[in-house]
């Protein structure tokens, strides 16, 4: 069940604490943007809090522009904290919630499904990252996948539902060099759609994307949309290095 809404492959960039000013972020873009052979993709880019402001004000929207997190706090004396009124004030247009190094910093499931509660009733594209931290037995891991999806999207409303992207991110690969296969990213693909649809009803799931992340490059992307039936991909540390990202975007654009 995949979904149809959109031919082009999502390309979603992480970009996390690696930029170091936006100078050298437009010139690490304009690297990448010569290196392109194709447009056929929907790209977004999650750039740390600070500079989302800047990019929405210089209108460099080659892509959609979001954040990498938010505070549950309400505005009031959270000194250092970034609200979901905040990131929206700034220009966000997506934000990634869930994302395994928040996860270990503080985010439990409970606050994750306040984050999603947030932005869902508010009608704004939700990237909601799910996954286990080790492949082991096969109702093990299922089962973790379901109640992860299950507490993190407890009470969402699903009119909309159309907002939420679900990446699936297996900490086992995040940064180990070491991908998930298609045949294992299309197992977890397909334990999430039907979760989904347990949960919302199959036309409403048919709304939501599913993507992967982990240890993405430009040999194994296109395998994850074409044999693992993802919608897109997450894409990290290699979104830094114009080379590797092209790569991958271009790789996603082939007919082969």
């Amino acid at each position: 069940m995949k979904n149809n809404t959109n031919s082009k492959p999502l390309i979603i960039a992480n970009t996390k604490s690696y930029i170091a000013n936006l100078k050298s972020f437009y010139k690490l873009q304009d690297s990448i943007w010569q290196k392109l052979e194709k447009e056929n993709y929907t790209y977004m880019c999650a750039v740390p809090s600070s500079l989302i402001y800047k990019i929405e004000k210089e209108e460099y929207r080659a892509f959609t522009v979001g954040a990498q997190n938010f505070e549950t706090t309400e505005n009031g004396a959270f000194t250092g904290a970034n609200t979901f009124e905040n990131i929206l004030e700034a220009g966000a247009r997506f934000v990634i919630v869930g994302h395994s190094e928040t996860r270990e910093m503080s985010d439990n499931d409970d606050l994750i499904n306040l984050k999603v509660r947030k932005t869902i009733s508010n009608n704004f594209t939700t990237i909601l990252c799910v996954g286990e931290k080790e492949r082991v037995g096969d109702v093990e891991y299922v089962d973790f996948i379901k109640n992860q999806l299950k507490q993190d999207l407890k009470n969402i409303d699903k009119n909309y539902i159309s907002k939420l992207i679900i990446a699936y991110e297996p900490l086992w690969a995040i940064g180990a060099a070491k991908a998930a296969t298609s045949d294992e990213a299309q197992e977890a693909i397909i334990i999430i759609r039907r979760t989904l649809v347990d949960m919302f009803g199959i036309d409403n799931a048919k709304k939501v994307k599913v993507i992967y992340g982990g240890s993405v490059d430009a040999d194994n992307a296109k395998r994850f949309v074409s044999e693992a039936t993802a919608d897109g991909v997450l894409v990290g540390r290699a979104c830094m290095d114009a080379n590797k990202f092209a790569g991958i975007v271009n790789s996603l654009n082939s007919n082969d």
